[in-house]
Parts: structure tokens; sequence; C-alpha cells
């Protein structure tokens, strides 16, 4: 039997698949003299690619030719910026500066190998080889129509700025650039993935950002070998510090005036081509807790708004199972009027607090997630009707009470208070495990929950930033801007925690007084 076992898994055994690229002549990468050779190479490259277009063109006495892909062109651009200054080009022994000279109407760079071509080509620009020269010159023809610039849909604010970010990398460092002119902005460009040839920019701001997270974010970029880079989310999971933790290490955005606050506080942005969502690193756990429309509201009011935001946290986590335990374990904590009142409307349930609990947080979460992927007009009359409907049912069936669905409704909306949606589905999943050790040990199984969670956090870190600072480890400069919003003339100092080297975001700014006028005496 182990014989024919044995003989049956070497059977049903395949070799594995080799999938390194095929070996490239010495040689072939450099371009040749011959237009000949040169339209031979680029045609097999770019074989059987239908929307790839090679146009003949006569430049003085050479022939030439212009290869592009015209879905990404722009047609009048190529006609207005190419094809007539070439056809102007009468010169008979035209030098390869000559063609510089004649084309100074578009963005021009000079490309020496095959695969700079190849790489030209993909990114949509048009390539020009002509005849006897072994350089061939990429211009900017470019007139991909994108997304316009729209509102902030996940980060919308009241007051501010309602740009956010599209998928177009240029327009997207736009936006930044118009925010921060100065030329200590710096961006970086890399390529990513084996066959997607992703543009990733890096944005930072020499001489404040540390050097540390620079190269620390660039070396984990150039370790990134994949096929494809299609989305930003990528590059969080490829590049994440603990990426079996429920909790992001990593922070996005969508609006380019948070990326310009937070690159003035010493962070580092990551910016995807093809990506409506800019990555933040490093990401500390009460970024999470704060919104861009903090600082754009009276310091008054946005430290009363944060503060209730951090008591809103901990009611999404840790409401349901605090009833479930008052209810299953600890009656005695409960005042006795309500303790009443809530066993005479929990008497005719079958199930048992926990299972009630569980039972109302999937229901709830499954409308969710259908007036999510519903269309807008559908999905909110879903969401909202369904919740209603199903929640009134349930009472009058008898299946959960009327107090479970008021927890449970509570906890919803506590839970759309917090402003970053990844850090609001961690606290979606947590809550389940908080509510079953609730069931099983009462207030002492939150409270073992709860420390197992702070150690945790404690134990994380993002770009060697501590998770929880400036908690733990304390910084008492930086904890006026975690709980509260104090007022910009206090903050003169730039958080510790991302170790800046200009810490110093303003001169010494007085309180203001309120002026003087005509009555008032000298």
């Amino acid at each position: 039997m182990r014989r024919k076992r044995a003989r049956r898994d070497k059977k049903g055994r395949k070799e594995p698949i080799e999938w390194s690229a095929p070996e490239v002549p010495q040689g072939y990468n450099e371009l040749s003299k011959s237009i000949d050779g040169m339209y031979g190479r680029l045609a097999e490259v770019w074989g059987h690619c239908d929307d790839v277009r090679f146009r003949w063109v006569q430049v003085g006495s050479r022939r030439g030719f212009v290869v592009w892909i015209y879905t990404l062109i722009g047609k009048e651009l190529a006609q207005e910026g190419l094809l007539e200054p070439l056809t102007t080009l009468d010169r008979p022994g035209a030098s390869f500066d000559d063609l510089e000279r004649a084309l100074q109407t578009v963005s021009l760079k000079t490309v020496t190998t095959l695969e700079e071509i190849n790489a030209a080509i993909g990114n949509g620009q048009a390539v020009l080889c002509v005849d006897g020269f072994d350089r061939a010159l990429a211009m900017d023809l470019t007139d991909f129509q994108g997304r316009a610039v729209e509102k902030a849909t996940l980060e919308a604010v009241v007051r501010g700025p309602q740009e956010a970010f599209t998928e177009n990398l240029e327009k997207n460092l736009g936006l930044v650039r118009r925010r921060l002119k100065s030329p200590r902005v710096k961006v970086e460009y890399m390529t990513l993935g084996r066959v997607s040839k992703t543009t990733v920019a890096l944005v930072y701001i020499q001489g404040i950002v540390k050097p540390g997270f620079v190269e620390e974010c660039r070396e984990r970029l150039q370790r990134i070998d994949v096929d494809s880079i299609l989305d930003s989310e990528y590059i969080e999971e490829l590049i994440d510090d603990a990426p079996l933790s429920p909790f992001p290490t990593i922070e996005y955005t969508e609006r380019p005036d948070r990326l310009a606050a937070e690159a003035l506080q010493g962070r580092v942005g990551i910016i995807v081509d093809g990506s409506p969502n800019a990555l933040l690193v490093p990401a500390i756990f009460v970024n999470f807790l704060q919104s861009p429309e903090d600082y754009f509201e009276r310091y008054t009011m946005a430290a009363a708004v944060r503060l209730l935001r951090h008591l809103f946290f901990w009611m999404a986590l840790l409401l349901p199972a605090t009833y479930v335990a008052l209810l299953s374990y600890h009656q005695e904590m409960i005042p006795t009027t309500l303790l009443m009142t809530l066993m005479s409307t929990h008497e005719q349930i079958p199930f048992p607090s926990v299972v009630e609990a569980l039972i109302m947080e999937i229901t709830f979460e499954a409308l969710r997630e259908a007036g999510i992927r519903l269309p807008k007009a559908v999905g909110q009359s879903v969401s909202i009707v369904g919740a209603l409907v199903i929640g009134e049912a349930a009472v009058a069936a008898g299946i959960v009470s009327p107090a479970m669905v008021i927890i449970v409704a509570l906890t919803g909306i506590a839970s759309f208070t917090i402003p970053s949606y990844n850090i609001a589905i961690t606290l979606r999943i947590l809550r389940f495990p908080m509510t079953i050790m609730a069931g099983v040990l009462g207030l002492y199984g939150i409270i073992i929950a709860v420390l197992i969670l702070w150690t945790h956090l404690v134990s994380l870190r993002s770009f060697g930033v501590p998770y929880l600072s400036p908690i733990a480890p304390f910084m008492w400069p930086d904890i006026k801007d975690v709980f509260t919003r104090p007022p910009w003339w206090q903050m003169r100092q730039r958080p510790k925690t991302m170790e800046p080297v200009d810490s110093t975001r303003s001169a010494d700014i007085p309180k203001p007084l309120p002026g003087r006028t005509e009555r008032d005496p000298l």
C-alpha cells in the first residue's frame, strides 16, 4: 500500500513552473542605426497589439517611423506637435539636434535602449525613430481622458477643501504642488510591477522628514517584485509592518490637503498611478481618530468633537459586550427598576443574550454591506428601511428584545463617527470576539480581551515608530493634539513622534487679543 501511494503521489506531482523571463540576446537592448532593423524589433515586441500604430514619416532625406498606442495619445496634439513640424524639416542632412529643435512644441526625452522605448510606449508616449541614429525621441502626447477632480467621499468635510485625488498620477501631484509650492517638496518616481509597469511617486519635504523614513520606504518599495500593482492597497500589504494584525499600520487618504498637512508633520506620502488613494507612513493609532475637519473648524468645537470621537470609539467596540456581560452575569450592577424592565422584555426571548447580540450584529453588518454594494439611490433605502423593518419584525416575533435592538443601533451609529474607514472595519471585526468573551466570562472576559488588545497595540510598529505613541511611550508635548485640538497659536512645534529634522512649525506667536476701539483707553 505504501509503494502504491508513493507511486501515485509521484505520478500526481507536477514539475514547478518556471516564471523567469526569457534570456535576452547580448546587444539586443541596444538600438540599431538601421531603420528597418529597429522596425523589426519593435514590431516583434508589440506584435498582436492592435491598439499600437506604426506610421512611416520622411524626415528630410531620411526615413523614419513613429510608434504609439493610439488610445492614450491626443490626435490633435500628435498632428500639431509632431507630424506637421516634421513635414517642415526639409534639410537633407538633418542631424539629431535638428530633430530636437523642430519638435520643441512637445515634451521630449532622448531614449537609448529598447527597454526605454518600450517603457515610453507603455506610458502613452510617442517614439520617433530615424534612420542613421542609434537614439530615439520619446514625446509626451498623452491625452488620456480620466475622471475629473471631484469631492471627497470617504473623508468628506463641511468646511475646508473639497478636492479629492483621481486615478491620474500627474493630476494628483499637481493637486499637492498647488498647496506646497516650495522646492523642498521632493518627488521620486519608481516603476513597480513586471507587467503593469506602474509608476509610484514618493512625496516628502526635505529638511522636515526624518531621512531614515525616506530610506526605509525606498528600500521596501524596491524589494517589491510582483507582476502588477493595480492599486495602492497592493503596496500597503507588501510593505506593511504587521500584515497579520487587524489594525492598519499604514494610513491612506483621498485628500491632497491631508497629504500636504501630513508631509508638513514629517511623514512620507506614496501616490500610485491609477489609484485615488495615497498612502501615508509612518502611521500611529491616534491618526485614525482624527478628521481633516478638526483643523478647519474653531479649536473649541474641534476639541469637543475629537474628545467625543474617542468616547464613541470605545462605545463601538465594547457596548454590546458590556450589555451582554451585565445582563448575563452582573445584574447587581444594573439599577433595580431598569433591570426589571430589561428582564420583562427578555423573558420571552428563546436565546441567551450573547446569541441574541450576535444575531443582531450579523444582521446589521449584512444590511450595511448590502447598502454599500447596491446602487447609491437604492442602497440608502435598503440599509435604513431594512434595519427598521427587520428590527421591528424581530422584536414582534420574539427573536430579540427591544433593548438589544437599541444597543446594536447605538453601536452602529458610534462606528459611523470614526473618520477612517479601515479602522472602522477593524472595530466591526473585533466586536464579535469581545461579545463572545463577555458571554463566556462576563466583565472578566472583557477585561482580559482589552488587556490582550492593548498588549498587541503596544507591540506594533510602523516604520520603527511605536503605534501607540505619544501615549506609549508617553510624550507630553504631543498629547495636547491627541484627545483634543489646541489652537494654532499653541502648536509651535511639530510632533516629536515623527522625529522631524526641523521641529519648529512657527515662531512664538502671542495669544490673540481683542483689538482696541476708539472708546477704549490707550
